[in-house]
């Protein structure tokens, strides 16, 4: 998990005001509540991780444990990057988010469920409401587990193929917000098809590198296992391995990266789209991205671009939107939640 200020303090300082006793009390109330073999806990300032905390094992064989560099299947973050990725297109002027989303997709189309639904936009694929369902179709709910990746070591459809009959659009695009993997995964394909780059190079090259994420990929990288978490299930008898699973949607869930890493994207959010180690956005496209573009209630703080907008006491928040459940809880995954004070 990583937490950000927006104070800035000296980045080299070791000593920073976190109370730590607090944090790990709270620590210890979610770990009775989703056991799990280790987390790893990270607080930022300026421009870097100021202060790390480690909890139990990346391994209960090995009794490895959770360093800064520990690297973690990040789940729905990967979200955020595809996000940025379509920005950066948009900046060029390659991408227009009010325009047919069908009018990028070259390897698939999204396909109206039934007569008289209007286009579902880029926009509408970034804040959840293309009017895609959760599930790919009905079908997928008789199938236990179908969706959720291939055993790792084993050939992964690409998203094309995954998709060759169509992704259904169910509802009216623009009508309800539905969170939705598959809007992602289309994300992520309109992306390749615009740069003609696949989706883990274009991140790599216009994500990851520029920020200093050197231990962020898309996927299950060679050079990433030798630091990789194990993840487990929680069974009667205690913590049990799980299979490791590659998602065929890599736009929605499939990065892997470390709390360092993180911390160093966390900063360039909270500095509208750099850090000292590079520049991913324009500062007026990143603040669009943290506004909100569907808001169907003005009490409520709404959806950005690919981040879930929201308030706690007087700071406002952003997050990476996953569906949180027991099962999700138990895998090695992040949450990425970035706060900063009103103004």
């Amino acid at each position: 998990m990583v937490g950000a200020s927006s104070t800035l303090p000296d980045p080299q300082r070791t000593a920073v005001d976190v109370d730590a006793d607090s944090l790990m009390d709270k620590v210890v109330q979610i770990q009775s509540r989703w056991p799990s073999a280790g987390l790893g806990i990270g607080v930022i300032r300026d421009e870097g991780l100021a202060w790390f905390r480690g909890v139990g094992v990346a391994n209960c064989a090995t009794k490895e444990l959770i360093k800064p560099d520990t690297v973690f299947r990040i789940g729905s973050i990967t979200k955020t990057f595809t996000a940025i990725a379509v920005m950066q297109l948009w900046e060029r002027g390659k991408v227009d988010l009010d325009a047919p989303a069908n009018d990028y997709l070259g390897s698939f189309q999204l396909v109206p469920a039934k007569a008289g639904l209007g286009p579902a936009t880029v926009r509408h694929l970034l804040t959840h409401t293309a009017g895609i369902g959760y599930w790919r179709r009905f079908s997928d709910l008789l199938r236990p587990g179908y969706g959720s990746g291939v055993q790792a070591g084993r050939s992964a459809q690409s998203v094309a193929e995954y998709y060759r009959r169509g992704l259904p659009v169910e509802v009216e695009p623009g009508t309800k917000w539905v969170y939705s993997n598959h809007g992602f995964a289309a994300l992520g394909q309109i992306v390749q098809d615009v740069s003609g780059q696949p989706l883990d190079r274009y991140l790599r090259q216009h994500v990851f590198d520029p920020l200093g994420m050197v231990h962020t990929d898309l996927g299950r990288s060679e050079r990433k296992r030798r630091n990789l978490a194990t993840g487990y299930v929680l069974r009667s008898q205690g913590l049990r391995p799980v299979r490791v699973r590659d998602v065929p949607a890599q736009g929605a869930g499939a990065a892997y990266s470390t709390t360092a890493d993180l911390a160093r994207y966390v900063t360039a959010l909270l500095n509208h789209g750099s850090n000292r180690h590079g520049s991913v956005l324009a500062p007026s496209t990143a603040t669009t991205m943290l506004e909100p573009h569907y808001q169907p209630d003005p009490r409520v703080p709404g959806m950005g671009l690919g981040f879930l907008l929201g308030a706690e006491d007087d700071h406002r928040t952003a997050f990476s939107v996953a569906p949180f459940t027991r099962a999700h809880m138990t895998l090695p995954r992040a949450v990425l939640s970035v706060l900063w004070p009103e103004t």
